[in-house]
């Protein structure tokens, strides 16, 4: 086992998200090539809190204990994934700290590969996996771009500037120092703490080989992931001038979110896309700005927007 603390939460409402949480957790459990020496599992203090507990017990009853490592079930007051993230840590023994979401599942050797770059560096606060919807068709290589690439661009002094919000390895004096903001969504409270690391210098990088798959669930899905993007654009502007005008914000959000695009497809497209992908990827470049430009006319009602969404 790596001497690593492993944090699963859900950030995302779906049907079967007890089924889904329980996936992830076998995955990493049982990933002989990097098995985390705990888990800690994070849940909202709900209704559905003690059910979780029972199966969890249950999935791991009778396993040899070098496939068992140490799991934790708690929960927590907020609903929040950013805050049950930050309250998992509480939990946690190690030095070294995974955080990852439940509906991305890692391919064999993920936190090994995040484990090896780590050690590496001891500057290095975070280490990000490779996010992607998969690559057996077309369209989910193009939104993997559009939605995952930007954790792998670099800036002009060739500096990873994202830490991955759904799949990294983090100093956990890191996690101590730069805590989510509560009551802004995945999106806006992951941004704010990147700028804050981001300011401090926090040392990042970015290994690919460590691929994690996120749950893909089709248009519905990337409707709501653009509307996220665009109220997370928004906001951010609202922050640097409270002052502009609804309409001016949600355009300034699009332009913001498409320079984003299209730098991340400069930079590592070839690394997502083959060259028979990218007629379809201009054509969503310009279609997921209609659900971009809705999320960011929502900006101003944070509570009306958190209820349009399935994020958490």
């Amino acid at each position: 086992m790596l001497p690593v603390s492993l944090i699963i939460v859900s950030d995302y409402l779906t049907a079967d998200g007890d089924a889904e949480l329980r996936r992830s957790l076998q995955a990493y459990a049982q990933d002989r090539q990097g098995i985390p020496g705990e888990i800690v599992i994070m849940l909202p203090n709900d209704q559905t809190s003690g059910s979780h507990h029972s199966k969890i017990e249950a999935e791991f009853a009778g396993k040899p204990a070098w496939l068992c490592p140490s799991v934790i079930v708690a929960t927590h007051d907020s609903d929040e994934s950013s805050q049950l993230k930050d309250a998992a840590l509480a939990y946690c023994r190690h030095d070294l700290v995974a955080v990852v979401e439940a509906d991305c599942l890692p391919r064999p050797g993920w936190l090994a590969a995040l484990y090896e770059t780590a050690g590496k560096d001891p500057q290095l606060g975070a280490v990000s996996g490779r996010t992607s919807y998969g690559e057996e068709n077309m369209m989910k290589r193009v939104m993997s771009l559009l939605d995952r690439g930007f954790i792998e661009r670099r800036n002009r002094h060739g500096q990873v500037i994202h830490a991955s919000n759904n799949g990294a390895l983090y100093r956990r004096q890191v996690l101590e120092r730069y805590r989510f903001e509560a009551d802004h969504g995945p999106f806006v409270s992951s941004h704010l703490r990147q700028h804050a690391m981001l300011k401090d210098g926090v040392a990042m990088e970015v290994a690919p080989r460590a691929i994690s798959i996120h749950a893909y669930e089709g248009l519905g899905f990337i409707w709501d992931v653009r509307r996220n993007k665009g109220y997370q654009f928004a906001r951010m502007e609202q922050r640097r001038k409270p002052h502009r005008s609804k309409l001016g914000l949600a355009y300034r959000a699009v332009a913001t979110s498409f320079k984003e695009n299209r730098q991340t497809a400069q930079a590592v497209g070839n690394q997502f896309c083959r060259w028979t992908d990218w007629p379809l990827f201009w054509a969503m470049m310009l279609v997921v700005r209609v659900p971009e430009f809705s999320g960011a006319l929502a900006a101003d009602d944070p509570a009306a927007f958190k209820a349009s969404t399935h994020y958490r």
